[in-house]
């Protein structure tokens, strides 16, 4: 090995920009900001504002969407010249297992979640194919027409090759890193696998971002997230009734579920505003100005946007499911709450309402505990981890 590390970071998007992306480019950025040797490889989408202001400052090698273009045939070749190669959450799997069969013994995993296509049933219950606006889309470019659409229409067949091939790739990595015990735990449980855990960086550029004024002329609790069933935004608009007199709902996000959460509001009489496509200003925007946030969802291998929440100082009733939990005490840093239990959301969300003051404490001890997430070095762990493995 080099006197120094030359490390190869590796991602692929799936036609969608959130937590793992957005985790994938802070370790980047920051690795370089470091003078640390290291090259993106990666597959982004630009579909939304955000993705396409950060990756105008990056320079990175497109992976290839295809098994058939001549860049995959290449690119295990030029992956051999690094002395490490990170795979930052999730690329495909056929292309993982190329390269694990050749290079896995310097190839870690960071690990987010386990490969949610294959595995969706046991994270949160749901057909993968219910849950991704881009999953048709994405199978097609990557396997073509014909083969990606076979693929669709015989699922469950499919889902069984998925899980072998995911198996055999994830027995192949040198190391594995888990972003949080909670991710921990369905590696060892799925794949009979030990691994570190070093949480997510979270990036803290919203806070400089500009504020804007909203749309919004009363006080309003909030929930980010896609419009997917196991987002389970359901359970969070139920849990405004009690406060739907002095309080609007804001939900940022997009998806095939919005005319049912729209219909779900105006039924119980919620005051609900969607805002989609936000850009930093606005987000910077609606978080500083929410009484708090509301995340219940079924299934979260960290929960990038409690953490967010609480770099505005937002307290948050956060479901039990989520790795980000693990830094934040209940009743002190958030109010945790099981995702199902509709009446205890309604009850702590009346108590935070009722009394602001107890909120804005709880927030400022979110603050507190997730603050080193932000820090650059909460980056270089993982670092450390690629340069201590031998």
């Amino acid at each position: 090995m080099r006197a120094h590390l030359r490390v190869a970071i590796l991602i692929q998007a799936f036609g969608r920009f959130g937590g793992a992306e957005r985790a994938a480019l802070v370790h980047y950025s920051r690795f370089k900001e470091a003078g640390k040797d290291v090259d993106l490889f990666a597959d982004f989408t630009d579909k939304h504002l955000w993705a396409r202001q950060e990756l105008n400052k990056i320079s990175f090698t497109p992976l290839p969407q295809s098994l058939g273009e001549p860049e995959s045939i290449t690119l295990v070749r030029d992956l051999d010249d690094y002395d490490r190669i990170l795979i930052h959450h999730h690329v495909e799997p056929l292309l993982a297992y190329r390269i694990v069969r050749s290079l896995g013994k310097k190839t870690a995993w960071y690990s987010g979640s386990i490969f949610e296509p294959a595995y969706s049933d046991l994270l949160h219950g749901d057909d993968y194919r219910n849950v991704s606006l881009t999953f048709e889309k994405t199978t097609k470019s990557f396997y073509g027409n014909l083969l990606g659409g076979l693929g669709l229409a015989f699922f469950p067949i499919s889902k069984r090759i998925l899980r072998i091939i995911d198996y055999q790739t994830v027995t192949r990595y040198g190391k594995i890193i888990s972003n949080s015990e909670y991710q921990a735990r369905y590696i060892k449980n799925i794949y009979g696998r030990d691994s570190v855990v070093v949480y997510p960086p979270v990036e803290s550029g919203l806070l400089s971002a500009d504020t804007v004024p909203l749309d919004i002329d009363r006080q309003y609790v909030m929930m980010v997230g896609a419009f997917v069933p196991y987002k389970n935004f359901q359970a969070g608009i139920r849990a405004m009734i009690p406060l739907k007199d002095e309080y609007a709902l804001s939900i940022v996000g997009s998806g095939l579920l919005k005319k049912e959460y729209e219909l779900l509001a105006s039924k119980l009489g919620v005051d609900l505003h969607i805002f989609y496509g936000a850009n930093d200003s606005t987000m910077h925007s609606l978080y500083s100005k929410a009484s708090f946030l509301i995340h219940p969802s079924l299934f979260e291998g960290f929960g990038f946007i409690p953490a967010e929440a609480a770099l505005h100082r937002k307290a948050t009733i956060l479901t039990t499911r989520s790795g980000v939990k693990e830094l934040l005490v209940d009743e002190e840093s958030s109010y945790l709450c099981d995702p199902t239990d509709v009446p205890l959301m309604q009850q702590r969300a009346k108590h935070l309402a009722n009394y602001p003051r107890a909120a804005a404490d709880m927030g400022d001890k979110a603050y507190d505990s997730i603050y080193d997430l932000s820090t650059a070095n909460q980056s270089m762990a993982v670092w450390e981890e690629l340069e201590r493995w031998n």
